[in-house]
């Protein structure tokens, strides 16, 4: 199933990329994740009371997910779908002390493939004492675990 996710992707990545013109065969892919944000605090929603001019420009220009949903509320689960497209039940990550498996596959991984220049910058979040480098990934930035926080 793994594979086959991973084959699908990959495919939809390349013919995707095969009917763009020429002069635009390589899209810029960039993904916003914010935690602890409702669904309707940004302001592209129309019922929203915060203004989010920044993320509203990005969703304007690119695109923006008007029905999405979180599986997981969990940081670390929550980022292993993401990044692999399965359900928690399937990618093993099951709390935020798990690391994310080294031979799962993952979108990053899929445009790396595709000859893509991929980074993460944030809070990675899957594994408490390890901030290197993750698979799928040319730039990493990120802390261990949480990080650490002010006055909590």
């Amino acid at each position: 199933m793994t594979r086959n996710l991973l084959t699908s992707l990959f495919v939809i990545l390349v013919v995707a990329a095969s009917w763009l013109p020429a002069a635009e065969k390589r899209p810029n892919v960039v993904f916003v994740l914010t935690d602890d944000q409702r669904w309707d605090t940004i302001s592209l929603n129309e019922r929203s009371t915060v203004k989010t001019p920044n993320i509203d420009r990005l969703g304007k220009e690119g695109l923006y997910f008007r029905n999405a949903f979180c599986t997981t509320s969990l940081c670390s689960p929550s980022r292993a779908s993401i990044l692999s497209g399965l359900y928690g039940h399937s990618h093993g990550v099951q709390n935020n002390f798990t690391e994310y498996p080294n031979d799962l596959p993952s979108f990053p991984r899929a445009l790396q493939a595709a000859g893509y220049t991929t980074g993460y910058i944030g809070k990675y979040h899957m594994g408490e004492e390890n901030d290197e480098k993750r698979p799928g990934f040319y730039y990493f930035v990120t802390h261990k675990g949480q990080g650490k926080y002010f006055d909590t």
